[in-house]
């Protein structure tokens, strides 16, 4: 089923709906089987994850082990052009060393029926240094 512009907004609109408030509910069941998630950067934290389990073996699940509480990621605009979304936001977190992690992002997501296949995140990579640790 092709997707819209409207769908692949509305989409993407709820996912950062629930992630404004911790919640990765509609946020998590979008990925593709085959979703290639690129941070952007030349930090520790910048990398490529191929496919689902990559994704969450190499980006989630070392990033969320890094927070004290629950994760969120304020969405400031949403613009979106065919299978492309953009998506301008804030984090909020807090690590597990009592550190705040307040990251600005740009992320640009590929659609395809209804599901993310591409992720190009942009974010400043010495603050998630800093923060975070280099053992990305």
């Amino acid at each position: 089923m092709t997707q819209t512009t409207e769908d692949n907004r509305a989409l993407i609109t709820r996912a950062f709906a629930g992630l404004k408030h911790g919640d990765p509910s509609h946020f998590l069941p979008l990925f593709a089987e085959d979703i290639e998630w690129r941070v952007m950067g030349s930090s520790a934290w910048s990398k490529q994850a191929s496919g689902l389990a990559a994704v969450e073996r190499d980006l989630v699940g070392p990033l969320f082990a890094r927070f004290a509480g629950p994760y969120c990621n304020i969405p400031e605009l949403i613009i979106a052009d065919g299978d492309h979304v953009v998506v301008l936001a804030k984090g909020d977190a807090e690590t597990v060393e009592g550190n705040r992690y307040d990251n600005d992002y740009c992320f640009v997501f590929r659609m395809r029926d209804g599901k993310i296949v591409e992720v190009r995140e942009y974010m400043d990579t010495i603050l998630a240094d800093k923060a975070l640790g280099t053992g990305g």
